[in-house]
């Protein structure tokens, strides 16, 4: 047989490879976490007194947005991340974005506040709550995604595990918006960029342990 006759033979049922299966399952999978978290978050603490006049409002619409944004940018990264050759540090930086706008907000509705205020404006009702719950609920997610990262090919363990936190802690903060009383800007600045910010580290630090190959 002749070279050419061989490798006509062996590429006669080749497919072509499918490269948006990953991006399509990471979607999907996000989807259904982020269900997932939010029926946790309904079923063990219940959704906030006023959620159906505040769904709408500013201050519950930027929680959602904040966490949308962070997940909708991190997602993405964690997609690039399973593909060797990729290279999705150089998009980070993005991912200020979000928290850029949250931050401005949070010093704009300082300045405009009487100092006296400023204690209320920052700490709320449930700060506590805040910072301990959304990184609890980030875990329904955060497991999701360390299941699909073991089926990719991640070169950089920290760097998979920190996006798939942000992705998590994004989804965990959309989720916990259901419940969340508290909707001063200088809250949603401090405490939820402090939750996301833990979640990024943990992943960080736990994924490379689980995608050795």
């Amino acid at each position: 047989m002749q070279t050419d006759d061989l490798i006509s033979l062996m590429t006669a049922s080749h497919q072509p490879v499918d490269t948006g299966r990953l991006r399509r399952v990471t979607w999907l999978c996000a989807l259904c976490a982020l269900a997932a978290t939010a029926g946790l978050v309904l079923l063990t603490l219940g959704p906030r007194q006023d959620l159906g006049h505040a769904w709408l409002t500013v201050p519950v619409l930027a929680k959602v947005l904040l966490g949308a944004g962070v997940a909708g940018i991190a997602l993405p990264l964690f997609q690039l991340s399973l593909r060797p050759g990729r290279k999705p540090a150089r998009r980070l930086p993005w991912l200020l974005v979000p928290l850029v706008l949250v931050v401005g907000w949070a010093a704009l509705a300082l300045i405009q506040a009487p100092t006296g205020q400023w204690s209320a404006l920052i700490f709320g009702r449930y700060w506590q709550a805040c910072v301990i719950a959304v990184p609890l609920y980030a875990l329904c997610p955060l497991i999701v995604l360390l299941l699909l990262a073991r089926r990719g090919a991640a070169v950089d363990g920290p760097l998979t595990g920190a996006c798939a936190g942000l992705a998590s802690a994004g989804l965990a903060t959309v989720a916990y918006a259901l419940h969340c009383p508290d909707d001063a800007a200088p809250f949603l600045a401090t405490w939820y960029t402090l939750a996301i910010a833990t979640v990024t580290a943990f992943g960080a630090l736990v994924f490379p342990r689980f995608l050795r190959w």
